[in-house]
This record gives C-alpha cells, structure tokens and sequence, in this order.
C-alpha cells in the first residue's frame, strides 16, 4: 500500500490511502476533461482540513499544448466575490468603512434616487442598481472588449432609475460590487489588487493569487479560457481584454483556494477569530424580513439535506465552483478553462463520493422541500397547469408542458427540468442540485406561478395565451427608437416574418410576439410597446433579467 501511494504522489495525485477506491470514480466525473488536445480543468478535494485530492486535467494552453495542474491558475469570475466582500469587511474592521451608509458618503458624485442606496445593499445584491453587464449586452457590446473602470463608473451613473426601491427585492448585480471595490479603493488609498494582496493574498500564503486590473500585465502560468466551435469539433481561444475588478476579475489556483477555504474554519486575516467570518456568512434580508440567500459574495444552500456555502464563476470561456460544507469539513474547488461544463454537477457529483453514507444519516426535519416525497396528481390537474408564463418584472419567459404524463419547466427548448408533485399545486424540479420549487395559485381567475429556490422567493409568472402576428401586422412596429439610459438607437424591421433589432446596421436580437403588443427575446428581454391616442406605437419598455424599465422612444418610422 506504502508503495501504491508514492506512485500516486509522483503522478501529481495526492489523495489519502483509504479513498483511493475513489479515484476512478474521480477521474469518471471529468472523463471529458482528459485529453492531451482539449481543455479541461484542474480540482481540488478538501476533507478535515486535507488536500485528499488535487489533480488537473486537459490542455491550459492548446497552442502549446501545456497540461493542467493543481497550480495552474485561472480566471475564477463571480467565485472572487467573496474576496471583494472580504476586503469590504476587512474596512469595516478597521472603522474605514459604515455598511449601513449611504454609498454617497464615499462615492459624493453617485447619483441620488428616491430611495438611499447604502452599502450593505450592495453587498446583498439589493440594491436595485441595474447590473453593468447586462447594459453592456443592451449597448451591443460584449464584455471582451476593453472597457475601463471610469467609463463603467459613468455609464452605471447614466442609469436614470434603479430596477426596483433599494431593499424591496434581490436582484444579482455585478454594478453592485464594482461599486464596492470604488469604495475600497478611495476610502483605503489603495487598489482593490493592492489592498487585498496585503491583507489576504499574502498573509494566507496565496502567491497564485491576483485582482487583474490591467489586461496588460503577465501572470505566469496562466490558463487561457476556451469556447466549443459551433459544429462541436475544437475550441475557440476567446481573446479577452476584461479588467474589471470588484465584480471579478480574481485569478487562483486549485492550492491557494484550498488556503483561503481553510481560513473560515480559523480565521487569521484581520484582528483574527470567527467574529469576521460569522459576519460574512450572515445571510442578507429584505425589508419585509424574508431572507435573500445570499450573503457576503457566498450563497448559502442545502444539498441532500447538509448545508452548504458556495459560489460559482462563468466568464470569457471559464468556469469555477468553490463548495464548502462546513458543518462536514469538506469541500470541492472545480476551475476549468472551457465554457461547455456543468461545474455545480460536477461539484455535487464528488460531493456525492464522500458524502453519500451522512445523506442516509441526515434528520428529514433538516430537509429542503425539493428532498420530500412526490405524490401523484390527475392529468386534469396536470393540464391546468401547462401553459406559458410571463415574469414581467424580469423579462422571463418560461413554459409548463405535459409530455406523457409527466411535467416539465422549460427555460427554452434546449433547457428542460422535469418535474413532481410534492402537493397538488406545488411541484419540485428533480434534477436539480439546489431545491428548486414551483407554486401555483389562481389570481382573478389567472394561472400565477411562483418560483422558489433554496425555499426563497425569486419571482412570480403569468399565464398568458400566446397572441402571433402577421408578417405585415409586424410592420407597425419598425422605426427607429432611443434609449437615452443606454444611449443606442435601436431599429427594428421585419425580415422573414420575424420582428428583428439592430444596432448601427449589426442585428441584436430577433424577438416574437407574446401578446398583444408584447414581444420577447430569451437574451434581451420583454419589449412591452406604448400606443399613442391615435393608436400609432410611440415607443417601448424594456425589462430584462437584470436591467428593467428602458425607456425607447420612436425617434423615426420606417
């Protein structure tokens, strides 16, 4: 067995002599990943304070053929928001920094809406500050062109409204921590990159560890990020000139992650102790008292009944999942240079290895909804269900459909859950990792539909009968329209019986009909179009998943 062991250890394997009965069941996980042509990932297993397993698989750089390892460093998107809440916490220590301030008392220039925005908002995703991202997608333009922090300052100054009041409701927003790494910045003297090298890259030891905030600089031993080819033979190398930092912008490796994972069971950053981390992990409310799920940059879960603390990054062709759960010591740190993975899959697949046997142990009062028994409902019952649902306030469409006798949740056609009956009319999505809940009630004699995940509610939907027009029907609508929040004209034309927009001659979006005078796109949006007495459309709002409320005026017809 001594032997079996330094064998692995040379092979760069380093996982403990009573799991090795787990290693092919490891490398089955990223059996894709394997390959000397493709990219792949690199992972990490944490188990009582233990690397029991680091590997990497695939290809870092395909045009050099560099192999992955456990030091390869990647791009680890919204997974290093945490770090930016840290760094924000780590102020507030240090009496640099009122959470409950309004952003104003550190950035004066900020524009004032009806509502004070404060910094813990924020932090909790509450803010109702439309997300940078998304008005970047809306402008046509994508987040691989260079943009820098002053001209993102400005364009999320330009919004005139916020998505919803400060507090009232929870919204994912990258603006929201780009703003808070501006505060850090100007109340510390320091970069973002600067101050958390200081203060916690460098006393945890995590010397792989960055905030790129110039695309310029190198960083050794660096992975690139990689897109498949539409025809699914070989990989795109996306050329990426990102360097926002706050929102993202980390670079890590599987061993410095397994540092800082390490320092929430004993804390050694700031004035030291649990004090620091417990406030991290405190999960955010909302005026009304119910809880967000989310807290300091970390997403607070259960799977399989165990709570969990965790959060994920996609970005520029790559991936990260940081997973802990801590009441089990144990955690998985998945970072991969290809977009085409399911990273919280494969996170809760290796969880499953280790963690299988305390499942079966688990008190079912502990449960999520999402892990209680399914019952049988009619097919009448099934059939009163179906339908298409309309979330207005966020720009989402989704259909219930009954395929042989079984319910499914469709997010778009290539993105289906199926479903169970917990109660008559609450269902689970079954496949899902996190519990994930649809509830059904009837509004003046309308279908609405709840969405719920981790026992949260996240947004109400519409049934709605599908209203299509006519190719000519469509051509009241084209003309040309303003958005003065964006600063883009769009205009819209009929090409091939479909309602297209374009941007400076480049088409952003085909959208169809919902409704009368309501149009939808599954990356734009819902456009809802305004009539004038004449009944001649004047203009149209537009609500998306992260930016809500656009104003378009008609500035020309056809």
């Amino acid at each position: 067995m001594k032997q079996l062991c330094s064998t692995l250890l040379v092979l760069t394997l380093t996982i403990s002599c009573q799991d090795l009965e787990k290693t092919n069941d490891i490398n089955n996980i990223f059996l894709e990943w394997n390959n000397d042509d493709t990219p792949g990932g690199a992972i990490g297993i944490v188990k009582e304070g233990n690397m029991v397993f680091s590997r990497g698989y695939g290809v870092a750089n395909l045009e050099h053929g560099i192999p992955i390892t456990s030091s390869t460093v990647f791009y680890i998107g919204s997974t290093g928001k945490q770090f930016t809440s840290f760094c924000l916490l780590l102020m507030e220590e240090q009496g640099e920094i009122d959470l409950d301030a309004e952003i104003q008392t550190y950035l004066p220039d900020f524009p004032r809406y009806s509502s004070p925005i404060t910094v813990r908002h924020l932090a909790y995703h509450t803010s109702g500050i439309r997300d940078y991202s998304s008005i970047w997608y809306l402008q046509g333009t994508s987040y691989y062109e260079h943009m820098t922090a002053d001209e993102t300052y400005e364009l999320i100054k330009k919004q005139s409204a916020l998505n919803f009041k400060p507090g009232e409701e929870y919204s994912y927003s990258n603006s929201g921590y780009f703003l808070m790494a501006e505060i850090v910045e100007k109340q510390s003297g320091k970069s973002l990159k600067e101050f958390a090298q200081e203060n916690i890259f460098e006393p945890l030891g995590m010397y792989n560890t960055t905030y790129l905030d110039d695309n310029r600089d190198l960083i050794r031993n660096r992975a690139f990020g990689y897109d498949k080819k539409l025809n699914g033979e070989g990989f795109n190398n996306l050329i990426r000139r990102f360097e926002l930092v706050g929102s993202g912008g980390v670079y890590s490796t599987v061993e410095d992650l397994y540092l800082w994972d390490q320092n929430f069971y004993d804390n050694q950053l700031g004035t030291k102790g649990q004090k620091l981390i417990n406030k991290m992990q405190e999960e955010g409310s909302l005026i009304d008292g119910s809880l967000t799920g989310r807290s300091f940059g970390l997403v607070n879960s259960t799977y399989n009944g165990l709570k969990t603390i965790s959060h994920s990054g996609s970005h520029g062709g790559f991936k990260a999942q940081l997973l802990r759960s801590p009441e089990q010591d144990f955690s998985t740190i998945v970072l991969a240079n290809r977009s085409d993975t399911d990273m919280q899959s494969k996170s809760y697949s290796i969880a499953d290895l280790f963690l299988k046997d305390i499942y079966q142990n688990v008190d079912t009062n502990k449960l999520a909804l999402s892990d209680t028994q399914s019952i049988n409902i009619s097919p009448e019952k099934m059939d009163a269900l179906t339908g298409h649902y309309l979330d207005i306030k966020n720009g989402n469409v989704r259909k219930v459909i009954n395929r042989n006798g079984t319910l499914y949740y469709y997010r778009r056609e290539s993105s289906q859950d199926r479903l169970e009956a917990i109660k008559e009319y609450e269902l689970k999505m079954v496949d899902q990792e996190r519990p994930t809940e649809l509830k059904f009630r009837t509004v003046n004699g309308n279908m609405v539909m709840s969405y719920y995940s981790d026992k949260i509610h996240r947004a109400d939907m519409h049934r709605f009968d599908l209203d299509v027009y006519t190719e000519s029907e469509l051509e009241q609508f084209e003309g040309k329209y303003y958005g003065a929040d964006i600063d883009r004209t769009y205009e819209l034309k009929v090409h091939n019986h479909q309602l297209k927009i374009y941007i400076d001659g480049k088409q952003l979006s085909e959208v169809s009909s919902l409704s009368s005078d309501v149009f939808h796109d599954s990356s734009l949006g819902v456009l809802f179009f305004d009539r004038d007495i004449k009944n001649q459309v004047v203009r149209f709002k537009l609500n998306s998943p992260r930016v809500r409320g656009l104003i378009f005026e008609k500035v020309q017809t056809k």
